[in-house]
């Protein structure tokens, strides 16, 4: 009989946990938190796995006279950091230009992750009184400790919606299709805005959610 104990059973031989036919794909086995004393009266269920390891990221911005070049946010010494966004990239691609340890190091709305993880949705609001086409770009770089060599960013997403010209004519923005998702421990995160013909008062106020699971 020691023979058909569980532990001595192959894999094959071995019943799948309680609920297993029925849970989603992609999801995890869990205990719920149940409410005795001794913290163990929990019933088992299964939760999604991209509802585990999420952290979000506010990042929120703005620019009274947009550019058709790429700009980012203000020097932190600057008494229009950290949201507005009047330092011009040069550049209307973001491969095509570089930025500086110092300038990305000072960015005021720069975002230091803390950990690897994955971007799974780019969710906000985004107004214009203008009528022209906008395009927010999530950046990323990946500083070198004791290096000046300029960096050229990564986009995380670029986003382009159409001004409906007026500012509280607001603009919903919910990504999930990401273009470069994946973040590493100490990338800075920041945004960049340009406008076709440029020239309009664009805000926007977006949140960034990542999954580490």
């Amino acid at each position: 009989m020691a023979l058909n104990e569980h532990k001595n059973l192959q894999d094959a031989n071995r019943h799948n946990p309680k609920g297993f036919e029925n849970a989603t794909n992609d999801s995890v086995l869990s205990k719920g938190e149940g409410t005795s004393a001794t913290g163990t009266d929990g019933t088992l269920h299964y939760v999604k796995k991209e509802l585990l390891g999420v952290q979000v990221y506010r990042i929120l911005g703005h620019t009274t006279n947009a550019l058709t070049n790429y700009a980012f946010g203000e020097d932190q010494a600057d008494n229009k950091a950290p949201y507005q966004m009047d330092s011009d990239y040069g550049q209307t691609a973001v491969s095509s230009g570089s930025i500086s340890p110092r300038n990305v190091l000072r960015i005021g709305q720069g975002l230091v992750i803390p950990i690897a993880a994955t971007v799974q949705r780019i969710k906000g609001w985004i107004a214009s009184d203008g009528t022209n086409v906008i395009t927010l770009a999530i950046c990323k770089v990946v500083p070198v400790v004791n290096d000046t060599s300029v960096i050229v960013p990564t986009v995380i997403d670029e986003i382009a919606v159409t001004g409906l010209g007026h500012d509280s004519k607001l603009i919903a923005i919910d990504e999930t299709t990401i273009t470069s998702p994946a973040i590493t421990a100490g990338d800075i995160i920041f945004p960049m805005i340009k406008e076709a013909s440029g020239g309009s008062s664009i805000f926007f106020n977006i949140t960034l959610e990542t999954n580490t699971f």
